[in-house]
C-alpha cells in the first residue's frame, strides 16, 4: 500500500547522511563526498504513520496519495485519530495547517507523541524533557517501598535498580535530542 501511495511522489524530507560511518561529524556531513541523500516520506512503527513534507500544499498531496492508496486496498483512515502538525521555519510565523481527507479537516496539534517522544511544533525539546523528568520521577516514586525503604537490599542492588529503571526512563529518546536545544543551567 505504501509503495502505491509513494508512487510518483517527489515530496517529503531529504535527509543527507555519511556513508563512511562518520555520521556524527557535522563538518564532514557538509562535505559533498561520501554522502548520500534519501527522500523520506513517512515514519512508520507498528500501526503508526507520520507523513512528512516541507510545505502545506506538499503535505496535502502526500495525504491525498496516502488516502487514495488506503482506499484502493480497502483500508480506512481514522479521521478522529489522524492529526497534523506544522513546524514553522526558525523565524517564521506559525499558522495551523489546513489538511483535508475526503472533505474532513484534520485536527491541527501543537505537539504529538511518536515512539514515546514528544515532538513539538516549535521544534524544541522542552516538552519531551519535561515528560521524561516526570516519567522518571514517577518510576522513582513507585519503587519507594519495594526498593528504597527495603532494608534487606544492599546499596549496590539499589543503585543497579536506579540505573536500570530511573535513569533509563529519564534518558529514553535522548540520543535524538539536539545538543543546542537542551535547557541550560542558570
Amino acid at each position: 500500500m505504501l509503495r502505491e501511495a509513494k508512487e510518483d511522489l517527489l515530496e517529503g524530507i531529504n535527509i543527507r547522511f555519511r556513508t563512511d560511518g562518520s555520521i556524527f561529524n557535522l563538518r564532514r556531513l557538509l562535505a559533498r563526498t561520501k554522502t548520500t541523500e534519501e527522500l523520506i516520506l513517512e515514519l512508520l512503527f507498528a500501526d503508526d504513520c507520520a507523513l512528512l513534507a516541507h510545505a502545506e500544499e506538499a503535505l496535502q498531496l502526500v495525504v491525498n496519495h496516502f488516502a487514495d492508496a488506503a482506499r484502493a486496498f480497502g483500508l480506512t483512515i481514522s479521521l478522529k485519530k489522524t492529526e497534523v502538525m506544522y513546524q514553522a521555519p526558525l523565524h517564521g510565523t506559525y499558522a495551523p495547517p489546513k489538511i483535508y481527507i475526503d472533505g474532513h479537516q484534520l485536527n491541527a496539534v501543537e505537539h504529538f507523541t511518536y515512539l514515546g517522544s514528544i515532538i513539538s511544533n516549535d521544534a524544541t525539546i522542552s516538552k519531551d524533557v519535561d515528560h521524561r523528568l516526570s516519567k522518571s520521577s514517577s518510576s522513582f516514586g513507585r519503587l519507594q517501598k519495594r526498593v528504597w525503604q527495603n532494608h534487606s537490599l544492599r546499596l549496590s542492588t539499589k543503585i543497579q535498580v536506579y540505573r536500570a529503571v530511573v535513569i533509563s526512563t529519564l534518558l529514553y529518546g535522548s540520543e535524538a535530542w539536539p545538543s543546542e536545544g537542551l535547557p541550560q543551567p542558570d
